[in-house]
């Protein structure tokens, strides 16, 4: 047999195997338990290790010892049996165990869906009954009233023969088999179609389940019986193995101890039915056997699991392929690899961006093979190199020196959360046994130099290096893939070092010379005639500006190295104002845009030795008096109490309620604590070292300095709510003991709440990249795109014609025979001449779409503050115009007629019975299409009123120039292209993901920017709060916050105390009693629906007011579902993104919104048949919108009905399980449930994603490896 390479897979196919094929599988049977003799220590013949079954235990051996030698290759001793193979092959051969009675497999009854009993039509606890030989039932009823199927008690069994009817029954893996024989496919599929035309909601659900499966059984030639087996396999001994220990003893796999099990009950079991055993013995063989073939395939799924000698459950197969430590996460997905090191990490102040410091020792191993190969070039043989290597000589050492030039390691350091965790690095060899970074590269990192350690990895072959040097490298990737901003930015000491640098003395003296060079005014400096923070007047071309000594020096410095002397450098203008953190990051940034990226990487080094030069020459430091307690703080705590006393009092009078008082009492101690932080920094100096280090940005808060030398304030409980004792010392004074354990239930929850919340942020990361891993960049334009046909190595999986029907052709195609052109450019293609496509042997076709954007809106809080959260210019910058954006935004809407014409179209027109745009905004309204509007009857339009300035055309890039533009023009609505609206299958396109935020480029095809999206999501997860904070009191609704927010919309689970929506336009009425508030909404026809809320609910609306379908009426968060039925796709996937946003955006957490876009794209991605017409789907079946709208496209040109649906959302655990692929949605989560689906239903999996490629062992379809033909 010959096997194929794993780059050779292109697909991968899962059905149920057959006992029969189970037997061909097999190199012999297993009839023994015994696994080695322990008088020999050799495998024991016909046992589970046999030798003649899996093959010799020493490679080119036989068991008897008469066969050695790689010469008797491919014999078979005429002795001991076993054939002569490498060793190897006890790693692939099957045996096979032959069972005395037929046993049913356990994931076929034990599942989420009990398979046998659904195809029976019986209840999953009565098939169980059977198969544990409890009860009876009747596969013959003969003459009898009796029914087929009917289970019978023993009793019942019993009092039914002994009245002498006639019948058969049967008990056991006999009886199902039996049963599942006599199924006849195609009558039960008529028979759930039936079902699905009048049956109950309930009917149809498990009539739609039901006809998956048998549609699965059918097309794949797939036997019911199957699911119940005659012979079972015996995996290879090298997968179970048996370890030798000291002592004599061996360890062995629980695998080996289930198979015993499973073989010692069958050869009893063959043994009674040899003697004639009564038949009571004989069915609690049978029952015992299936119970241990059961433990075998899942001992977790049973009852009372096998118990190991140490009380914990034997590890079957299920168990070996599930789990974190199962073989799809562990092995498959998890491999390990070699030629790396790891050491603590420590700073290198004087390396450069892209370097890293690795210890000569470390150096030398990992480098070890290439260092054996330069030293057999010196001359050296390969035993003596390998000496050498073992006690370095200096020849090794130069070797290694030689070596490292030419190569690029990589670091990792643990926890990856997303891809700037491992970057390229060019090792500079240094003494010492720590690995040396610099301090730029700490953020991407998530580093910092308290015994953080990383892991180093050489790449070995030359494309590997090539792909590190330039994707890796960490000099090439200094902007965050999650929002574009600069990540490699200095910090903290040389933050501190260029604030102080370039701050100013407004007390001290001013030069009054004036100076022109900045050599000139650093000699200055050194002579000690100037002081770094005087005043001088600068010369910079014709203009004189008032600057200072550290900002000319500041000035100086960063430019060094970046511009040639012939160079321009007048577009970097001298920076004369106060460098802090916020200021060094707009430098880089806008540095960036202006000059690129390895100037950008000269600049941030540059920055780095200023930095940590001045804040060395500065000396800063903090001691207990830099800490200054102000004056004021007394007064305003005493006014504080003051104000708390007369509130008691209130209370005490009944003037107010619990909750008023409580309310009250922590906004007096909030405001407390605003004017006491206020009069902190009042107190401060501009050059103390605690204000420098807050105010840069370099290290610590305003909060952080309040709490030091103000007072603490107020402190939250163990639930989250605020307690309203303040604490009124500050850490200077120190705290009284009542104060300390105050404040001890904060930083304790807050202990517990980072430990819960890592593992939480972690999941989230883990379901987001299962989502979303298979969403590749594919192509240009999905507007404008090639289709090729589907295929499966040379076969084709789908042809050309049965892709492209009634699609709009972009280009006319000839018939290669003579010529003529047989499809135009605009045609829709009908059946015939899809059909001539593949008759003609063409190979492709350009075919385009209309494509649609989403309204991008700015993102406010909401509620009674508008206050925007993300404005729209930051939201639509580097992204495609999906119509022409206009200035002049007044337009009115009017009747169509003469009046109009000449006029400019305010918005797209559309027919609203097929969603067909007949006109694009922006156009000239001419008689033509006035005649065209009146043939779709329609008799208003919008229109522009006065001539409108086209900002930016279709399909073109929005620039941050351009999207600052529309903001100013005060524009509140732009359509741009999105992953949610792209129509490229499995992936998205260029022009609707944007700009790559990594680089500020237009995205490659082949960028993996759904991994992307979900590392970017998941990465600041940890950062988000845990839990709901409130202040309210017994009353006040807790609001979902935080993390538990992100899982709620990410999960589309219906929020608690969700608000209200219209569901029809109309009057409202709103009537109230002592439970409830109903909400009537009547429109014009007088239909009426009404909308029940609950009391203490806060209504948006009141009689008498009109609403539209979607408008909100009351408070509370919406449930996206219900939104999705009621205003559409597009209007709730912009709602979850803005959610999403708002909570990342209240932690102080930069997300670009089309990495959350990608991932609601997809949770939108399936829909629910609710008419089939004329199609192959059911009613009620959940398919791919994909697939429905290309069956609809080709059944509408046959002029037949088309399928009706309705979109829904799933969360992203239901996404990820639902996935087209069967390895991807294995190796989630659930792994029996889909696997056990996915072979009875005979699934494809098409490897279209990176994990399904990497578990198969091909490079993934993504980046380098794009294969763009296919």
């Amino acid at each position: 047999m010959s096997f194929l390479g794993n780059r050779d897979i292109e697909a991968l196919k899962i059905v149920l195997a057959s006992s029969d094929e189970i037997r061909k599988w097999s190199h012999g049977e297993v009839t023994k338990g015994e696994t080695y003799s322990y008088r020999t220590y050799s495998p024991e013949l016909n046992g589970l290790f046999c030798e003649r079954i899996f093959g010799p235990v020493h490679s080119y051996q036989c068991h008897c010892g008469k066969l050695k030698g790689i010469q008797y290759k491919g014999l078979v001793c005429s002795t001991c049996g076993v054939e002569i193979l490498p060793s190897s092959v006890r790693r692939e051969r099957f045996g096979h165990i032959e069972l005395a009675s037929p046993v049913v497999h356990i994931w076929y009854f034990k599942n989420n869906i009990n398979y046998i009993g659904l195809l029976l039509d019986v209840p999953a606890k009565e098939i169980e009954k059977v198969i544990y030989f409890d009860s009876f039932v009747v596969v013959d009823p003969k003459k009898t009233k009796l029914r087929f199927k009917q289970i019978l008690k023993d009793d019942e069994y019993r009092t039914y023969k002994s009245e002498g009817l006639d019948f058969a029954a049967k008990k056991g893996g006999e009886a199902i088999k039996d049963l599942l024989e006599r199924i006849d496919l195609n009558k039960l599929k008529e028979q759930a179609l039936e079902k699905l035309k009048g049956g109950v909601k309930q009917d149809k659900i498990i009539a739609v389940r039901l006809l998956s499966v048998v549609e699965g059984l059918l097309t794949n030639n797939i036997k019911p019986e199957d699911m119940v087996l005659t012979a079972i396999p015996v995996i290879p001994p090298d997968l179970r193995p048996l370890v030798p220990l000291e002592g004599g003893k061996y360890a062995s796999d629980d695998l080996n101890e289930l198979y015993r099990r499973v073989i010692n009950r069958n050869n009893r079991l063959k043994k009674l039915f040899e003697v004639n055993a009564p038949d009571i013995m004989l069915q609690n063989e049978k029952r015992m056997l299936q119970e241990a073939v059961d433990a075998l395939f899942d001992n977790g799924r049973r009852p009372y699991p096998v118990m190991s000698s140490t009380r914990k459950p034997l590890r079957s197969l299920t168990d070996i392929l599930k789990g974190k430590e199962g073989r799809f996460r562990e092995n498959l997905l998890g491999k390990r690899v070699d030629y790396s090191g790891r050491a603590v990490i420590v700073v290198g102040p004087d390396l450069k961006i892209d370097q890293c410091g690795i210890p000569k020792e470390m150096a030398l191993e990992l480098f070890k093979p290439f260092v054996i190969y330069e030293l057999s070039k010196l001359g050296f043989n390969k035993r003596r190199a390998k000496e050498l290597v073992e006690n370095p000589t200096p020849e090794v050492w130069k070797a290694v020196e030689d070596l490292s030039k030419n190569y690029v390691v990589l670091l990792n350091r643990a926890p990856t959360l997303h891809r700037l965790s491992i970057q390229a690095f060019k090792p500079v060899l240094i003494e010492g046994k720590a690995i040396q970074i610099s301090p730029l590269v700490c953020t991407p990192f998530n580093a910092d130099f308290d015994g953080d350690q990383m892991a180093i990895h050489l790449p070995l072959s030359i494309s590997a290096q090539t792909e590190a040097r330039l994707l890796m490298l960490s000099a090439h990737n200094i902007l965050s893939p999650a929002h574009s901003e600069p990540l490699d930015t200095p910090v903290q000491d040389m933050i501190l070092g260029t604030y102080y640098l370039t701050l100013i003395d407004e007390k001290g003296r001013t030069y009054p010379k004036l100076l022109n060079c900045p050599y000139e005014v650093e000699l200055l400096y050194e002579k000690g005639v100037l002081r770094l923070h005087d005043k001088i007047r600068y010369l910079i071309g014709k203009e004189v500006i008032e600057t200072t000594v550290g900002r000319v020096i500041f000035n100086s410095r960063i430019r060094e190295g970046i511009f040639d002397e012939n160079e321009e450098d007048s577009k970097f203008k001298f920076i004369n104002k106060v460098i802090d953190k916020k200021e060094v990051g707009k430098i880089v940034s806008e540095f960036y845009d202006k000059f690129g990226l390895v100037k950008t990487d000269i600049l941030l080094d540059n920055l780095k030795e200023v930095g940590f030069s001045y804040s060395t020459s500065a000396g800063i430091s903090i001691g207990i008096d830099d800490v200054k307690i102000p004056d004021k703080r007394t007064e305003i705590v005493r006014k504080g109490d003051e104000k708390t006393a007369k509130i008691n009092k209130n209370y005490e009078e009944g003037l107010l309620s619990e909750e008023d008082r409580y309310k009250k009492i922590v906004d007096v101690w909030q405001d407390v604590a605003k004017k006491i932080e206020v009069a902190v920094f009042s107190n401060f100096e501009k050059f103390d070292p605690l204000y420098m280090m807050a105010n840069s940005g370099a290290r610590g808060s305003a909060t952080q300095i309040t709490q030091m030398s103000g007072m603490r304030g107020l402190m939250a409980g163990p639930t989250g709510k605020i307690i309203e004792f303040p604490i009124k010392s500050n850490l200077r004074e120190g705290l009284t003991v009542l104060e300390y354990f105050l404040s001890t239930h904060g930083a304790r929850k807050g202990q517990a709440d980072t430990a819960l919340k890592t593992a939480d942020a972690g999941y989230l990361t883990r379901r987001l990249v299962d989502v979303a891993h298979e969403i590749i960049v594919k192509e240009d334009d999905c507007a404008r795109r090639t289709i090729y046909p589907t295929k499966i190595g040379e076969e084709i999986a789908e042809n050309l014609s049965h892709k492209v029907i009634g699609r709009v052709s972009a280009e006319d195609v000839e018939n290669p025979n003579n010529n003529t052109v047989f499809i135009h450019k605009g045609d829709t293609l009908s059946v015939e001449q899809a059909e001539f496509l593949d008759k003609f042997g063409i190979k492709s076709i350009q075919i385009e779409d209309h494509i649609d954007g989403i309204d991008i809106e700015a993102i406010t809080e909401g509620g009674s503050t508008d206050k925007s959260v993300l404005s729209i210019a930051d939201q639509i910058w580097g992204r495609y115009a999906a119509e022409d954006i206009f200035a002049s935004q007044t337009a009115s809407s009017l009747k169509v007629s003469k009046k109009v014409l000449e006029n400019i179209l305010a918005d797209n027109i559309i027919d609203k019975d097929t969603g067909e745009v007949i006109a694009t905004k922006g156009d000239k309204i001419d008689s033509g299409l006035i005649k065209k509007l009146k043939k779709f009857n329609i008799d208003k339009i919008d229109i522009y009123e006065n001539d409108p300035v086209l900002l930016i055309k279709r399909n073109q890039l929005i620039t941050k120039e351009i999207a600052n533009k529309i903001e100013s023009f005060g524009i509140k609505k732009v359509k741009v292209r999105s992953p949610i609206t792209c129509k490229t299958d499995h992936g998205v396109c260029v022009k609707c993901y944007g700009i790559d935020l990594s680089s500020r480029k237009e995205v490659k095809v082949g960028e993996s920017v759904g991994v992307v999206a979900a590392e970017s999501i998941g990465e600041p997860g940890t950062q988000l709060t845990l839990r709901t904070f409130h202040t309210g009191g017994i009353a006040a609704e807790d609001i979902t916050q935080g993390l538990p927010r992100i899982e709620e919309l990410f999960s589309a689970r219906s929020p608690k105390g969700k608000a209200i929506i219209a569901s029809l336009s109309g009057k409202v009425e709103v009537s109230i009693d002592k439970v409830k508030q109903t909400i009537t909404l009547i429109n014009s026809r007088g239909e009426k629906t009404k909308l029940i809320a609950p009391r203490d609910k806060k209504l948006k609306v009141k009689t008498g007011d009109y609403v539209r379908v979607g408008d909100i009426l009351s408070d509370g968060s919406l449930d996206p579902r219900e939104l999705l039925g009621i205003k559409g796709i597009n209007f709730a996937a912009r709602y979850l993104v803005q959610e999403i946003e708002k909570v990342y955006k209240s932690q102080g957490v930069d997300i670009n919104v089309k990495h959350i876009e990608i991932i609601t794209k997809r949770m939108f991605d399936k829909v629910q048949i609710q008419n089939p017409g004329d199609t192959q789907f059911y009613e009620g079946e959940t398919v791919n919108r994909d697939d429905v709208l290309r069956i609809n496209r080709i059944i509408q040109l046959e002029g037949k009905m088309i399928a009706k649906f309705r979109p829904i959302i799933n969360g992203i655990t239901r996404t990820a399980l639902s996935s087209d692929s069967f390895l991807s949605a294995a190796s989630f989560q659930e792994t029996p449930r889909v696997l056990a689906e996915a072979a009875i239903k005979g699934k494809i999996d098409f490897l279209r994603g990176m994990k399904e490629s990497i578990i198969v062992g091909k490079k993934i379809p993504a980046g380098t490896n794009m294969d763009f033909e296919k």
